[in-house]
């Protein structure tokens, strides 16, 4: 049987991705998630997590589906793992570049330690952190960084939210059309970055059904 795996971004919990594995659920796909490592603790567990370790806790699973962090960090494992990992959906994937990075290591040097963390349009995440170490972010922004598209080779889904804030619409296109395999997108015109807690939560379905419809 397919397996599906559900990750969370930066600052959230398996919760976050309740209501898309219920409603998988009730289309017959069977799914697995987990809370990342220095999740669903303290604000201070988080800032000694480390992108290492987010990316070695992904579960092996024949298509990851992911939101924010946990978006970028399905790539990462499917650019590690080759033919292992069969497809992606990237919901509102974070993306970063040099410029980011810098300013934020600028930023942390002169004392900065927290961001207000991205609120979801539910609110469904109750054990979500009101603010993000800067620490943890830099892990991620930096993680990011070191992904090439070119080596994420298996058919990825890109679900984009039209009202997602945090994304910059160019370093999206510019990263879909450096992905080395089949490529499609998902718009979601309701939804916000934490789109699995949005109004457009049913449209996510469908391509992961076709692709799960294609591994069996």
């Amino acid at each position: 049987m397919t397996t599906v795996a559900l990750l969370h971004g930066l600052g959230g919990t398996a919760a976050t991705m309740a209501p898309l594995a219920e409603v998988l659920s009730r289309h017959g796909v069977r799914t697995t998630s987990l809370t990342l490592p220095g999740h669903g603790g303290t604000e201070h567990d988080l800032a000694s997590a480390t992108w290492q370790q987010w990316l070695a806790a992904v579960p092996e699973a024949d298509v990851l589906v992911g939101q924010s962090m946990g978006a970028t960090l399905a790539l990462a494992a499917a650019a590690a793992r080759g033919n292992a990992v069969r497809g992606v959906v990237a919901i509102n994937p974070a993306l970063a570049d040099p410029d980011t990075a810098e300013g934020l290591e600028w930023q942390h040097s002169r004392g900065l330690e927290w961001l207000d963390a991205p609120g979801s349009d539910d609110d469904s995440d109750a054990a979500a952190p009101q603010r993000i170490p800067v620490t943890a972010v830099l892990q991620m922004v930096h993680g990011a960084l070191a992904l090439d598209p070119a080596t994420v080779t298996v058919p990825v889904v890109l679900a984009i939210g039209a009202l997602d804030e945090t994304a910059d619409p160019w370093a999206l296109d510019d990263f879909a059309a450096r992905l080395g395999g089949e490529v499609s997108r998902l718009d979601l015109p309701g939804s916000g970055h934490v789109a699995t807690s949005g109004p457009d939560l049913q449209l996510l379905v469908e391509p992961i059904r076709r692709l799960v419809a294609r591994m069996e």
